[in-house]
Formats: C-alpha cells, sequence, structure tokens
C-alpha cells in the first residue's frame, strides 16, 4: 500500500521494510476488507529550538496517505481525526510534520497550522542534512497554539517519518 501512495520511493517499501525515513513508533492503519488502505506514522520525540534553549515533545507524523483506489472518500479526514484522540491518549503537547505545500489545505482541514518563518533542521531520506523551509505544520493537542515559537529552527534530531 505505501509503494501505491508514494510511487517516488517505492523502492523503500521492499519486502517488511514499512518506512522510509524514520521507523514509526505508532501508526493508525484504516482496512476494507483485510486489506490495508490508509496509513499513518507517529514518533514521540523532542524537536531542539536552539536559538530559544527549547525542547518541546511533540508526535512527529509522516507516511500519511490513502491508496489511490479508496481517495475522496472522507478517509482522510478520519485518519486526522484519529491521530488527534491517538496524541490525546499519548499526552502529547503538539502534533508536527512536515509536507509539501499542494497538501497544506488537507491538514489545515484537521485543525493543524503552518508555523510561519520556520527552517526545520533534519536528515533527510539520503542520510544528508538538510534545511528545509518548505510548509512545518503544527497541531495543538494538550498546550496552546500560542506557545510554539515562529520564525526559528526547529532541528528535527533526525529522520523525518
Amino acid at each position: 500500500m505505501l509503494a501505491r501512495i508514494y510511487p517516488q520511493h517505492s523502492e523503500s517499501f521492499t519486502g517488511t521494510h514499512s518506512w522510509s525515513g524514520a521507523r514509526p513508533e505508532v501508526r493508525i492503519i484504516g482496512s476494507k476488507d483485510d486489506r490495508p488502505i490508509a496509513h499513518l506514522g507517529l514518533l514521540r520525540r523532542f524537536l531542539r529550538v536552539p536559538e530559544r534553549g527549547l525542547n518541546i515533545l511533540v508526535g512527529d507524523v509522516g507516511l500519511v496517505g490513502i491508496d489511490p483506489d479508496f481517495r475522496g472518500k472522507g478517509l482522510g479526514k478520519i485518519l486526522l481525526k484519529q491521530t488527534k484522540l491517538l496524541m490525546t491518549d499519548l499526552k502529547l503537547p503538539y502534533g508536527f510534520l512536515t509536507c509539501r505545500p499542494e497538501v497544506v489545505p488537507f491538514y489545515k482541514s484537521g485543525g493543524w497550522w503552518t508555523i510561519e518563518g520556520q527552517t526545520t533542521r533534519m536528515i533527510d531520506n539520503d542520510h544528508l542534512p538538510e534545511d528545509y523551509t518548505g510548509p512545518a505544520m503544527v497541531l495543538s493537542v494538550h498546550s496552546s497554539r500560542f506557545d510554539w515559537p515562529e520564525h526559528c529552527v526547529v532541528v528535527r534530531n533526525g529522520l523525518e517519518v
């Protein structure tokens, strides 16, 4: 299923390898007739904000997708709702993700917001340092949106999920 959702990274999903960056700690998987059709991975980690001396615990989200045969049926919204419930149960202050600009409206529809002026420092899937200046998004779970630092560098300390 992940190879179908991410054909540009299909070589990552061979055999029993079901991740392309950091291995998720928890997965939300939707299925129909025992066939997986929706997926979201989550990894608890601390993000560092060196210039402000902060370490922020987040549920780092990635590998979000719906099988192409089942898109347009509202499964993505259900996936995001289940993710917030999971993060609530895990007592996480925030959800965090980086994404392509074209999927920002999808995440916004689930209550996520775009962080203004953020650079996310991380390791890319080729294991090289990357300063990602594309969309970074946060979901308030147990902490206020207004406590999140904006216009700064956030260090992911590893691969994206």
